[in-house]
């Protein structure tokens, strides 16, 4: 396949973009496992009553859970991004081109589901959930670029109250209002700060 050089450029964005979610998807489990880990250590520390200990581990519980906040961010900016590089890649690049690259499984391609709602990168990837079908792993880490536009998605019912409200009644409608009346949230929450760190970090 011949590709011009804006054509290839894209490509390579397109080749870094998935390497960058990737990795902040990786980081941001092994945050996770480890403050799973040093919960563990601060629960240990105070049933035995070891205060000074529980302190320390606290205090290292704390700067884990900034940091997962932090990698959060970075992974609906990958999201963010992503969405706008998919209209690029739509408009400038074979199909072919942004499928491989993808990874999706050439069986895919021409599915009834493809011809239907597979028209650009980002619905291959948030809403077929296709990234990397080519391969038999299944996990977060192998659809990194679906997990961030997840991650994008949440972030603005988060910051939006218009779309949080929206998303909210159309969810409670299919669901026979299963989930109550609309709660808005608070400041802190539309900030994407996790409610374990609102309500002090313990838990």
């Amino acid at each position: 396949m011949s590709l011009n050089p804006t054509q290839k450029k894209l490509l390579a964005e397109l080749a870094k973009l998935r390497f960058a979610a990737r990795n902040w998807v990786r980081v941001n489990r092994m945050t996770r496992d480890n403050i799973t880990v040093l919960e563990r250590k601060r629960d240990v520390a105070r049933a035995a009553g070891d205060a000074g200990m529980e302190r320390i581990v606290s205090r290292y519980l704390q700067e884990s859970r900034e940091r997962l906040t932090e990698y959060r961010f970075y992974l609906v900016e990958v999201g963010q991004h992503f969405a706008g590089l998919s209209r690029e890649v739509n408009d400038h690049l074979p199909r072919e081109a942004w499928l491989e690259a993808l990874s999706v499984n050439r069986s895919e391609w021409e599915s009834d589901d493809m011809r239907e709602h597979g028209y650009s990168p980002l619905n291959v990837v948030s809403v077929l959930r296709l990234e990397n079908s080519a391969t038999k792993d299944d996990g977060t880490q192998s659809r990194p670029l679906a997990w961030c536009c997840q991650m994008a998605l949440m972030n603005a019912m988060q910051t939006s109250s218009k779309l949080d409200r929206a998303v909210h009644e159309a969810t409670n409608e299919f669901f026979g209002g299963l989930f109550g009346e609309y709660r808005g949230r608070s400041p802190l929450e539309r900030m994407g700060i996790p409610a374990s760190m609102i309500q002090g970090g313990e838990g």
